[in-house]
Protein backbone atom coordinates (compact mmCIF):
# COMPACT_ATOMS: atom_id res chain seq x y z
CA UNK A 1 0.00 0.00 0.00
CA UNK A 2 1.26 3.45 -0.89
CA UNK A 3 -0.33 4.96 2.23
CA UNK A 4 -0.82 3.19 5.55
CA UNK A 5 -3.13 4.06 8.44
CA UNK A 6 -2.45 2.98 12.02
CA UNK A 7 -4.56 3.88 15.03
CA UNK A 8 -3.63 3.71 18.72
CA UNK A 9 -4.85 5.52 21.83
CA UNK A 10 -6.76 8.14 19.88
CA UNK A 11 -3.87 8.95 17.52
CA UNK A 12 -3.85 8.05 13.83
CA UNK A 13 -0.49 7.68 12.06
CA UNK A 14 -0.86 8.18 8.32
CA UNK A 15 2.32 7.22 6.46
CA UNK A 16 3.34 7.77 2.84
CA UNK A 17 5.08 4.47 2.10
CA UNK A 18 6.98 5.03 -1.12
CA UNK A 19 10.55 5.47 0.09
CA UNK A 20 12.05 4.05 -3.13
CA UNK A 21 10.58 7.08 -4.96
CA UNK A 22 11.32 9.49 -2.09
CA UNK A 23 7.63 9.41 -1.25
CA UNK A 24 6.67 11.35 -4.37
CA UNK A 25 2.91 11.74 -4.77
CA UNK A 26 1.59 9.70 -7.68
CA UNK A 27 -2.05 8.85 -8.33
CA UNK A 28 -1.98 5.93 -5.90
CA UNK A 29 -0.53 8.04 -3.07
CA UNK A 30 -3.03 10.80 -3.80
CA UNK A 31 -5.92 8.37 -3.57
CA UNK A 32 -4.46 6.80 -0.42
CA UNK A 33 -4.05 10.13 1.35
CA UNK A 34 -7.53 11.27 0.34
CA UNK A 35 -8.97 8.07 1.77
CA UNK A 36 -6.93 8.45 4.94
CA UNK A 37 -8.20 11.99 5.55
CA UNK A 38 -11.77 10.81 5.00
CA UNK A 39 -11.26 7.98 7.50
CA UNK A 40 -9.69 10.29 10.08
CA UNK A 41 -12.52 12.81 9.76
CA UNK A 42 -15.21 10.20 10.46
CA UNK A 43 -13.41 7.87 12.93
CA UNK A 44 -12.88 8.29 16.67
CA UNK A 45 -9.16 9.18 16.45
CA UNK A 46 -8.59 12.60 17.99
CA UNK A 47 -5.27 13.62 16.40
CA UNK A 48 -3.50 12.55 13.20
CA UNK A 49 0.19 12.45 12.38
CA UNK A 50 1.34 12.59 8.75
CA UNK A 51 4.66 10.76 8.38
CA UNK A 52 6.71 9.20 5.60
CA UNK A 53 8.82 6.08 5.09
CA UNK A 54 12.61 6.23 4.93
CA UNK A 55 14.95 8.98 6.06
CA UNK A 56 15.97 10.70 2.80
CA UNK A 57 12.77 12.53 1.99
CA UNK A 58 9.45 13.30 3.62
CA UNK A 59 8.00 13.91 0.15
CA UNK A 60 9.74 14.76 -3.12
CA UNK A 61 6.61 16.45 -4.48
CA UNK A 62 4.37 15.29 -7.29
CA UNK A 63 5.55 12.36 -9.39
CA UNK A 64 5.91 13.91 -12.85
CA UNK A 65 5.86 10.44 -14.45
CA UNK A 66 2.53 9.56 -12.82
CA UNK A 67 1.06 12.97 -12.11
CA UNK A 68 -2.04 13.08 -9.90
CA UNK A 69 -4.36 15.58 -11.58
CA UNK A 70 -6.31 16.41 -8.41
CA UNK A 71 -3.36 16.50 -6.03
CA UNK A 72 -5.19 18.89 -3.71
CA UNK A 73 -7.28 15.92 -2.55
CA UNK A 74 -4.17 14.55 -0.83
CA UNK A 75 -3.59 17.69 1.21
CA UNK A 76 -4.66 17.79 4.87
CA UNK A 77 -7.49 20.20 5.71
CA UNK A 78 -8.03 20.88 2.01
CA UNK A 79 -9.10 17.65 0.36
CA UNK A 80 -11.20 16.80 3.41
CA UNK A 81 -11.95 19.70 5.79
CA UNK A 82 -11.42 18.53 9.36
CA UNK A 83 -11.72 20.11 12.79
CA UNK A 84 -9.33 17.64 14.44
CA UNK A 85 -5.60 18.50 14.69
CA UNK A 86 -3.11 17.16 12.14
CA UNK A 87 0.64 17.10 12.81
CA UNK A 88 3.27 16.59 10.09
CA UNK A 89 6.45 14.74 11.13
CA UNK A 90 9.14 15.69 8.63
CA UNK A 91 12.63 14.34 8.09
CA UNK A 92 14.78 14.86 5.01
CA UNK A 93 13.55 16.77 1.97
CA UNK A 94 10.09 18.24 1.55
CA UNK A 95 9.85 19.45 -2.05
CA UNK A 96 6.99 21.11 -3.95
CA UNK A 97 3.78 19.40 -2.90
CA UNK A 98 5.68 18.04 0.09
CA UNK A 99 5.84 21.63 1.35
CA UNK A 100 2.09 21.92 0.80
CA UNK A 101 1.50 18.87 3.00
CA UNK A 102 3.41 20.67 5.75
CA UNK A 103 1.72 24.03 5.12
CA UNK A 104 -1.81 22.70 5.51
CA UNK A 105 -1.03 20.51 8.50
CA UNK A 106 -1.89 22.27 11.74
CA UNK A 107 1.52 21.71 13.32
CA UNK A 108 4.91 20.60 12.02
CA UNK A 109 7.69 18.68 13.74
CA UNK A 110 10.92 18.69 11.70
CA UNK A 111 14.23 16.95 12.19
CA UNK A 112 17.41 19.00 12.00
CA UNK A 113 18.03 17.51 8.54
CA UNK A 114 14.67 18.58 7.14
CA UNK A 115 14.93 20.89 4.14
CA UNK A 116 12.00 22.65 2.48
CA UNK A 117 12.24 23.43 -1.25
CA UNK A 118 9.42 24.93 -3.27
CA UNK A 119 10.44 24.29 -6.87
CA UNK A 120 7.28 24.70 -8.94
CA UNK A 121 8.45 28.01 -10.42
CA UNK A 122 11.49 26.18 -11.80
CA UNK A 123 9.33 23.52 -13.42
CA UNK A 124 6.47 25.69 -14.64
CA UNK A 125 3.79 23.64 -12.88
CA UNK A 126 1.72 25.41 -10.22
CA UNK A 127 -1.04 23.63 -8.34
CA UNK A 128 -1.84 26.74 -6.31
CA UNK A 129 -1.48 25.10 -2.92
CA UNK A 130 1.45 27.17 -1.69
CA UNK A 131 -0.46 30.36 -2.45
CA UNK A 132 -1.73 30.03 1.11
CA UNK A 133 1.73 30.45 2.66
CA UNK A 134 0.86 33.68 4.57
CA UNK A 135 -1.14 31.51 6.99
CA UNK A 136 2.14 30.06 8.29
CA UNK A 137 4.91 32.61 7.64
CA UNK A 138 5.49 36.34 7.02
CA UNK A 139 4.44 37.48 3.54
CA UNK A 140 7.80 38.84 2.36
CA UNK A 141 9.78 35.88 3.68
CA UNK A 142 7.38 33.37 2.19
CA UNK A 143 7.19 35.12 -1.16
CA UNK A 144 10.97 35.19 -1.48
CA UNK A 145 11.17 31.50 -0.62
CA UNK A 146 8.43 30.40 -3.04
CA UNK A 147 9.60 32.58 -5.94
CA UNK A 148 13.32 31.76 -5.75
CA UNK A 149 13.13 28.05 -4.98
CA UNK A 150 15.99 28.42 -2.50
CA UNK A 151 16.14 25.70 0.19
CA UNK A 152 14.89 26.51 3.68
CA UNK A 153 16.46 24.70 6.62
CA UNK A 154 14.45 23.31 9.52
CA UNK A 155 16.00 25.90 11.82
CA UNK A 156 14.99 28.76 9.52
CA UNK A 157 11.50 27.30 9.20
CA UNK A 158 11.25 27.27 12.99
CA UNK A 159 12.42 30.89 13.22
CA UNK A 160 9.66 32.12 10.91
CA UNK A 161 6.92 30.02 12.51
CA UNK A 162 6.50 27.40 9.79
CA UNK A 163 7.76 24.64 12.09
CA UNK A 164 6.71 24.12 15.72
CA UNK A 165 9.66 22.06 16.95
CA UNK A 166 13.05 20.95 15.59
CA UNK A 167 14.39 17.64 16.85
CA UNK A 168 17.25 15.18 16.48
CA UNK A 169 17.22 13.33 13.12
CA UNK A 170 15.06 10.23 13.28
CA UNK A 171 13.11 11.45 16.30
CA UNK A 172 10.44 13.46 14.48
CA UNK A 173 7.77 10.77 14.75
CA UNK A 174 8.43 10.21 18.47
CA UNK A 175 8.23 13.95 19.16
CA UNK A 176 5.05 14.20 17.10
CA UNK A 177 3.57 11.25 19.01
CA UNK A 178 4.30 12.91 22.36
CA UNK A 179 2.55 16.06 21.18
CA UNK A 180 -0.36 14.13 19.67
CA UNK A 181 -0.93 12.09 22.83
CA UNK A 182 -0.91 15.23 24.95
CA UNK A 183 -3.54 16.82 22.71
CA UNK A 184 -5.56 13.59 22.54
CA UNK A 185 -5.82 13.59 26.34
CA UNK A 186 -7.67 16.90 26.32
CA UNK A 187 -11.42 17.45 25.97
CA UNK A 188 -12.24 16.63 22.31
CA UNK A 189 -15.01 19.21 21.97
CA UNK A 190 -12.71 21.97 23.18
CA UNK A 191 -9.83 20.84 20.95
CA UNK A 192 -12.02 20.74 17.85
CA UNK A 193 -13.71 24.06 18.55
CA UNK A 194 -10.37 25.75 19.23
CA UNK A 195 -9.04 24.62 15.86
CA UNK A 196 -12.26 25.60 14.10
CA UNK A 197 -12.29 29.08 15.63
CA UNK A 198 -8.56 29.62 15.08
CA UNK A 199 -8.92 28.81 11.38
CA UNK A 200 -11.69 31.38 11.08
CA UNK A 201 -9.38 34.13 12.35
CA UNK A 202 -6.91 33.56 9.48
CA UNK A 203 -7.09 35.94 6.49
CA UNK A 204 -8.48 33.14 4.34
CA UNK A 205 -9.26 29.47 4.78
CA UNK A 206 -7.58 26.83 2.57
CA UNK A 207 -10.80 26.52 0.57
CA UNK A 208 -11.08 30.29 0.12
CA UNK A 209 -7.55 30.41 -1.30
CA UNK A 210 -7.72 27.40 -3.59
CA UNK A 211 -11.15 26.99 -5.14
CA UNK A 212 -11.66 30.50 -6.64
CA UNK A 213 -8.35 30.12 -8.51
CA UNK A 214 -9.04 26.64 -9.88
CA UNK A 215 -9.75 27.76 -13.47
CA UNK A 216 -6.55 29.81 -13.68
CA UNK A 217 -4.55 26.96 -12.18
CA UNK A 218 -5.93 24.57 -14.80
CA UNK A 219 -4.80 27.04 -17.49
CA UNK A 220 -1.26 26.99 -16.09
CA UNK A 221 -1.28 23.19 -15.85
CA UNK A 222 -2.14 22.95 -19.56
CA UNK A 223 0.23 25.71 -20.72
CA UNK A 224 3.21 25.40 -23.04
CA UNK A 225 5.44 26.45 -20.16
CA UNK A 226 4.21 23.54 -18.06
CA UNK A 227 5.02 21.11 -20.87
CA UNK A 228 8.43 22.75 -21.36
CA UNK A 229 9.13 22.55 -17.64
CA UNK A 230 8.32 18.84 -17.46
CA UNK A 231 10.42 18.13 -20.56
CA UNK A 232 13.37 20.13 -19.24
CA UNK A 233 13.16 18.35 -15.90
CA UNK A 234 13.14 14.92 -17.57
CA UNK A 235 16.00 15.89 -19.90
CA UNK A 236 17.99 17.54 -17.07
CA UNK A 237 18.38 20.87 -18.87
CA UNK A 238 17.40 24.48 -18.08
CA UNK A 239 13.82 25.28 -19.15
CA UNK A 240 13.05 27.92 -21.78
CA UNK A 241 9.86 29.54 -20.53
CA UNK A 242 7.81 31.80 -22.84
CA UNK A 243 5.04 32.90 -20.48
CA UNK A 244 2.39 31.06 -22.44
Amino acid sequence: MAVTYESSDGVAIITIDRADKRNAINRQVCQGLSGAWQRFARDDDKVAILAAAGDQAFCAGADLKDFPGEIWQAVPNLGVPCDKPIIAAIGGYAVGAGCSLALYSDMVIASETATFIYSEGSIGVFQGLMGGFPRKMPYGVGLEWTLTGEPMTARRAYEIGFVNKVCTPGQQLDVALDLARTIASKAPLVVQELKSMALKTLPASPMDVFYPQKHRLDTIANSDDAEEGRSAFAEKRPPNFKGA
